[in-house]
This record gives C-alpha cells, structure tokens and sequence, in this order.
C-alpha cells in the first residue's frame, strides 16, 4: 500500500512516446493537483508500519515470499509501482533472476531513500529506483515485461489511467500482476477498472478471495499481418 495518487506536471501522458527510454532512476516533479473524486492514501510516515510482516499476515493474509510467485520469473525488467515501505520489494528481487532488473517506483522520495539502505546487500535482481507517479510512468512506452501493481490502485484517484499506463510501458506478451484489498475499494469502485484490464488484457490466472484479489493479466501480443486470401491464390495460380 503506498501513496501514488497525484499526477505530476510535466510527466508523459498515456499513450505519450515522450517517456525517457533510459530505465536508471528518474525522478519527476510533485507537484500537481488531483484527479478525480478519491482524496485518501497512507502517508509516507505510516509506510514501515503498515509493511509490518506480522501486520500484513493479518490484516490481508499477505505473506511476501508466497505472493511474489503471481509475478513471472522471466529474466527482463519488472516495475513494482508503489514500493511504499518495501513489503514486496526484496522479495521480489529475490524472487526475479540475478539477470533482471527491478524498479522500484514511488512517489516519496524519502522512502526511496531509506528503502535503498535496506535493500543495499540483498540478492536477486538489479534494483534501480524512479521518483515519479503510478498514473503518468517515466518510461517509454514497451520498456518493460512486468509491472506489478501491488495494493497501490486503491490509493489513486484515477486507477483507469494507471492500468492504462501499464498497458503503455509493457512490451507486448509482458504481464501485469494486480493486488487489490476488498476492503479498501468498494465494489462500486472496483468493478469499472476490473473491467477496463479485461478490455486491455488476457487473463491469465485470478483470484477472488474474501480479503483480496489477485490477478495475473497478459498483454496480447499485435495482431499479424493480414494477408489477403486472394492474392495468395492469385500467386499460385499464376506459377507455371
């Protein structure tokens, strides 16, 4: 659970080919005004506290080492948005190849910080960190072949437009892997964007339990190229 909520001035729209394509860590202005009608999201000095792994088993039924095992382990670059106090992160570095990479995006550059001391020694998968918002990404578009979204779309005043900007920065074939907690989001609210991943994505495996929902989602890869029936009979008749 983490504080992605405000788009910033100046960060690339959705769709936008303006995003930088280099993957070292970016930071983004933040300032901005809010979108939309939702207001609430956990502040940063609460972040250690609601990462409590004792906390997490039982408020969420959240074990990190298990959870992690919804993101595909494929040697590339994987977007955690929303690191907050870190509950997933190392886990997830321990979890993704030596070979790959991790950003670790949040919007509280304090966090960033301190979240970069913890993690300084652990193995597993390069961690680099970007400063910026779940809702306008700093990433060109097709730069990334998994981008978890991890308890975070609950806290946005726009989730529509973060699963948007999942959709733009993943290579097509990458995965989104979602985590939402019932109680934080209304059905009300909840449906619409669960609607909008199934217009962008392929399911690839759910989960509806009582406390959370999990999914593992696939953007499909581009239609191939038609080619017209005619002219390939047309080709064959015409050989001798």
């Amino acid at each position: 659970m983490s504080s992605n909520a405000d788009p910033e001035i100046g960060s690339p729209s959705v769709g936008s080919e303006d995003a930088p394509a280099d993957l070292s860590v970016v930071t983004t202005g933040q300032a901005g005004s809010r979108v939309g009608r939702w207001r609430w999201r956990t502040p940063a000095a609460l972040y250690r506290l609601i990462s409590a792994p004792a906390l997490r088993a039982v408020l969420g039924w959240d074990l990190a080492h298990r959870d992690v095992r919804w993101v595909p382990t494929e040697s590339g670059t994987c977007l955690e948005v929303g690191s907050g106090g870190g509950f997933y992160t190392g886990a997830l570095a321990r979890h993704l190849p030596p070979s790959g990479t991790l950003l670790s995006l949040e919007r509280h550059h304090g966090s960033l910080v301190t979240l970069r001391s913890r993690l300084a020694d652990r193995p597993g998968a390069t961690l680099r960190q970007v400063c910026g918002d779940g809702t306008r990404l700093p990433l060109a578009a097709g730069s990334v072949d998994v981008v978890f979204l991890g308890y975070c779309l609950e806290e946005m005043p726009d989730p529509y437009r973060a699963v948007a900007e999942a959709h733009r920065v993943l290579r097509p074939g990458g995965r989104l892997v979602v985590f939402l907690w019932r109680p934080a989001i209304t059905k009300r609210r909840r449906d619409p964007v669960l609607a909008r991943m199934h217009e962008l994505f392929a399911i690839e495996r759910e989960r509806f339990g009582p406390q959370n929902i999990r999914l593992c989602l696939r953007r499909p890869d581009p239609a191939p190229a038609h080619t017209s029936s005619v002219g390939s009979t047309a080709g064959t008749v015409g050989r001798g």
